[in-house]
């Protein structure tokens, strides 16, 4: 008997995982660039097959790097469309809304500060002042949040990263999406074929079921995201809403965190209502348009887009995104619908292989025969 065979095989499973969560764990500034170029790739990944397929590319040796090209040119023409159509909009809505800022806490003062004057509140009589008692210190309220949006923000800002690695990732994650997304399927059947014979239909099983919750999650939701951020924006825009725009954006990138989209619109829409007082009739506009919008969202976009089969609860996702932002920053939120995909389908698995066993059946099925015959009985 060798060493390797006195050694319990939990063991070494155990002994394996620990050393690559604590590696993971380590790496995982270098290791989210890279998490990012396979997360495109994934995503990309079915739409270059479906261009290769095509009657005019499916006999072509270039089939596939003529897909991935027409994709480029879609994700750089929505791109330019960013940066030069909604990225000035953004931009003159803030600068319009800074200047009239002075003027809104004023007459918002003479609308407002009888009401509050009853509960013993007051209104700050300048932005300086109305910053300092809010105490707006950005950087003490993400050092002090561990919600995995500020996780987000603290990895932007340079908590985890250098302004220079920013940079450099930057670069990094395109190149790799390319050649990623280009030799994908190669990859994945060279990693496929490290599974030993025996254990290929069981693990190709599982890895089919976990592609079938993540891709429908992952591309879904960024389908939604879009879709709520134009709706809000659009919306908002339409009554009157200052800041419609930055405010329909922010709530579609959030909107991925349950909950956390929505109350955002709502509360920002309500806040720039009240500074832009014109009357309850408004209040009442901003509220419909949101319910209208989240009811869009439940009954039509949310079922029509992602469906009913990606199964990852409200209260997964969220418990998720606290974990892994509190465990490894913004790469544990990259990594907790993925994770959290995983765990489901080990414990569907794990109640699968339970509810088959000996134990819960009753040694060679006599409950199992039991149940059959009062099925036959009824």
């Amino acid at each position: 008997m060798t060493d390797r065979d006195s050694v319990p095989r939990w063991l070494l499973w155990l002994t394996a995982s620990v050393a690559t969560g604590w590696l993971l764990y380590t790496l995982r500034g270098v290791l989210a660039p890279f998490f990012f170029a396979f997360l495109i790739a994934y995503m990309l990944d079915p739409l270059v097959d479906r261009i290769e397929a095509m009657p005019l590319l499916r006999n072509s040796r270039i089939a596939r790097g003529t897909g991935i090209a027409v994709l480029l040119v879609g994700v750089f023409a929505v791109t330019t469309v960013l940066l030069f159509v909604v990225a000035p909009m953004v931009f003159e809505q803030i600068s319009n809304f800074v200047k009239r800022l002075p003027a809104l806490l004023e007459r918002s003062r003479a609308e407002w500060e009888p009401l509050l004057a009853q509960y013993g509140l007051t209104m700050p009589t300048s932005v300086a002042e109305g910053l300092e008692e809010l105490h707006l210190d950005f950087q003490q309220i993400v050092a002090k949040s561990y919600t995995p949006v500020s996780a987000a923000v603290k990895w932007l800002l340079g908590g985890t990263v250098s302004a220079l690695g920013a940079l450099l990732a930057a670069l990094i994650v395109p190149i790799f999406a390319f050649y990623l997304t280009y030799d994908f399927d190669n990859i994945m059947e060279s990693l496929a074929n490290f599974v030993p014979p025996r254990h290929r239909p069981q693990t190709y099983s599982f890895f089919r079921d976990i592609d079938a919750v993540l891709g429908q999650f992952f591309r879904g939701q960024f389908t939604v995201m879009a879709i709520l951020a134009v709706l809000y924006s659009v919306g908002y825009g339409l009554i009157g809403v200052p800041l419609a725009l930055p405010i329909g954006i922010m709530a579609g990138l959030l909107s991925f965190i349950p909950y956390a989209g929505s109350l955002t619109a709502l509360g920002a829409a309500l806040l720039m209502t009240a500074l832009d007082w014109q009357g309850w009739t408004q209040v009442l506009w901003v509220i419909g348009v949101h319910f209208t919008i989240q009811g869009l969202e439940g009954f039509v976009i949310t079922p029509k887009v992602m469906g009913d089969t990606v199964g990852i609860s409200a209260i997964a996702v969220m418990f998720a995104l606290l974990v892994g932002g509190e465990l490894l920053g913004f790469t544990g939120v990259l990594l907790a619908i993925p994770a959290a995909a995983v765990v489901k389908i080990l414990i569907q698995r794990a109640d699968d292989q339970y509810r088959r066993s000996q134990f819960f059946v009753g040694g060679d099925g006599a409950s199992r025969d039991a149940s059959e015959d009062q099925k036959h009985q009824v």
